[in-house]
């Protein structure tokens, strides 16, 4: 849905103003939208994805050998790639614009 002349405007003011009271921010905020900002990191999520394989092998021979030590160190090691790995990526989440009720009333069948 386009913005509206009036909500530009608005908009436009409202990053003024950011920009005058917090010129850090702003500036972290802006280079994450036009997609500028913290580039990924190849070399780093590749090390992070066997730091998670290795941990992933040895939470498994913890468990194969029931030593719960081992396991654990399997688990911190699992979690530290995950980390590297994931580091970086956001989540993005749309949700769908709920639309107004037809007058006509072709919307949900009332109950009672």
């Amino acid at each position: 849905m386009a913005l509206t002349d009036h909500e530009r405007h608005q908009l436009e003011l409202l990053a003024e103003q950011l920009m005058q009271q917090d010129p850090r921010l702003a500036a972290k905020l802006s280079a994450g939208a036009d997609g500028t900002g913290e580039a990924t990191h190849p070399a780093r999520r590749a090390a992070g994805g066997f730091t998670l394989f290795v941990g992933l092998f040895a939470f498994m021979a913890g468990i194969a050998t029931q030593v719960t030590g081992l396991g654990f160190l399997g688990f911190a090691i699992m979690a530290t790639g995950a980390y590297f790995v994931f580091e970086h990526t956001r989540l993005r989440i749309s949700f769908r614009h709920a639309t107004a009720p037809d007058p006509d009333g072709g919307g949900a069948p009332a109950s009672g």
